[in-house]
């Protein structure tokens, strides 16, 4: 198992079609989102993404494993993963996220607040960090 970055071209052409299936939202063109993938050998199995949306907020988003590797672990390695990354380049005061029923239980174990859901059952979420608070 193995954890790297990933450009947005090529989780596009890797799992825009997949992605969409699941109502995760993905542009073709995106140069403001970062990604991390985790690879299984040589597969791209998965893949997270986060946004600066401004001084001290990041939108974490493009949370996706593929079927045959969920509930394995992956997902939750992958989120670690990320949030290091973030902590490495930011100190946010919030983080928010639209979730999918698939994503929304790891954000509730996380300590994100479903503030509002729209009526397709996209929930957004919402964590406010306390002061030098890392997760």
């Amino acid at each position: 198992m193995k954890i790297s970055p990933i450009e947005h071209e090529e989780v596009y052409v890797r799992f825009s079609n997949a992605l969409r299936k699941e109502r995760v939202a993905i542009k073709k063109y995106d140069i403001k989102t970062h990604y991390l993938c985790i690879m299984e050998g040589i597969q791209v199995i998965g893949i997270v993404g986060w946004q600066e949306l401004g001084t001290n907020h990041i939108r974490l988003k493009t949370d996706y494993i593929k079927k045959d590797y969920r509930g394995k672990g992956y997902y939750s390695f992958l989120w670690t993963a990320r949030m290091k990354a973030i902590y490495k380049m930011y100190s946010p005061a919030v983080m928010s996220a639209y979730c999918t029923t698939m994503s929304l239980p790891k954000y509730k174990k996380e300590g994100f607040k479903v503030t509002r859901e729209s009526n397709n059952g996209i929930a957004y979420t919402k964590l406010k960090m306390e002061k030098n608070e890392k997760l």
